[in-house]
């Protein structure tokens, strides 16, 4: 793995954390959230409200842009107010949240997304409370059109100012330190529930490959089912189930188009989404993240080491730099069906252990990725932040 960050949180190379212990007064959180999706940045909210308060934090939410977070959320207790969020500049909508901030006696703010970002970092300003934001992916380094440079520009040219930035993998707090992001700069990794023991499986006769996902281009999802169909043009035994929604009804018909012109219908299933995914993964015997763009941390890959159940994935950013190739599963080319097929055949025909993967990501998810760590680290991160102001 290649990383000159160390795997713990840091506020920098080589400072100290500051301890999260519950202090005598709560501290008051508005975790500014968009929730159209339940996919990772939402998924990460989720799970710090509901660890937050073992450490002295009171977490509540405001959705800027609502739609399946208020529905599948776990943590159904925290207070959440809907405030939809038109455009950066909507006036109305960012005084009704310095509104909310004051009248529940919020602390501080934090942020996930960049249209999260720009409420949470106008509503900060207002109310005079410091704003926390949390780097979830690498695209702010990125962009392909005109309107994608300029959008990025102004939110790298607002985040600038947020007291505190959080990357959740050593490529994003790379990222941050590169564009200047935040007053500050931390990183606190991933975490996920433990999923309890291990189920003991014995080596499987049909091996079934799995990914969950919100359905985009840049999942390479069309890999996968090519390197599926490849394996079956091998006489290997396997099938795949993809789980998730589409981004677009538009690639949801590519991705079927594509599936029947190979002749896969019988060996890969679209799945749609879940609200189990936990189910799903229990009954994958490979998880595959064949991504063809950078990643933050993905919880879906911290959610299947929780279970026991190696990783493939594609050597981008945020995947290839966080796996151990030949330990947790097979770190392959990016954008190669060929690679992908053989990757997953190394378990297939033995030449990697199954078994013994399957015990390093049980293991790793335990010391490294626990959501309980991750509530913690980031309360420590409230503290030092509220403490400054």
């Amino acid at each position: 793995m290649n990383c000159s960050l160390p795997l713990t949180s840091t506020l920098a190379p080589g400072s100290a954390l500051p301890a999260a212990a519950a202090p005598a007064r709560p501290l008051s959180v508005l975790h500014v959230i968009n929730g159209e999706y339940y996919a990772g940045a939402e998924r990460v909210q989720d799970l710090l409200a509901l660890g937050l308060p073992r450490f002295g934090c009171r977490p509540g939410f405001v959705c800027v842009k609502p739609g399946r977070f208020a529905k599948d959320r776990r943590s159904a207790e925290t207070p959440l107010v809907s405030i939809p969020l038109r455009h950066p500049w909507d006036r109305r909508a960012v005084r009704a949240i310095a509104e909310l901030v004051r009248s529940a006696g919020y602390d501080l703010l934090h942020a996930h997304t960049p249209r999260s970002a720009w409420a949470a970092l106008s509503a900060g300003r207002i109310t005079g409370r410091p704003v926390v934001y949390t780097v979830h992916d690498l695209f702010l380094g990125q962009a392909e059109t005109l309107a994608q440079r300029l959008a990025n520009h102004y939110t790298i040219r607002r985040l600038r100012q947020a007291a505190m930035v959080i990357a959740v993998s050593p490529e994003g707090y790379r990222l941050a330190e590169r564009l200047r992001l935040g007053k500050s700069r931390g990183l606190v990794l991933n975490g996920v529930p433990a999923a309890g023991g291990m189920a003991e499986r014995g080596t499987p006769d049909e091996w079934t490959l799995g990914t969950v996902a919100l359905i985009r281009p840049s999942k390479g999802i069309e890999l996968l089912i090519r390197a599926t169909a490849r394996l079956r043009d091998r006489g290997r035994k396997v099938k795949t189930v993809v789980v998730g929604p589409f981004h677009t009804p538009q690639y949801e018909r590519e991705i079927r188009e594509l599936v029947h012109s190979l002749g896969a219908a019988g060996v890969v299933e679209l799945a749609g989404f879940s609200d189990d995914v936990p189910a799903h993964l229990r009954t994958f015997d490979l998880f595959v993240l064949p991504s063809v763009g950078p990643e933050g941390l993905p919880m879906v890959m911290l959610e299947a080491m929780a279970q026991g159940v190696p990783v493939i994935g594609s050597d981008v950013p945020g995947i290839g730099d966080m796996l151990r190739d030949g330990i947790d599963g097979r770190v392959v080319r990016a954008g190669s069906t060929r690679a992908l097929a053989d990757g997953i055949d190394d378990f297939l025909l033995g030449r990697c252990d199954w078994q013994a993967a399957r015990r390093a990501v049980f293991r790793r998810h335990r010391d490294e990725f626990s959501d309980q760590r991750m509530a913690r680290e980031t309360a420590g991160i409230y503290r030092m932040v509220a403490g400054a102001m």
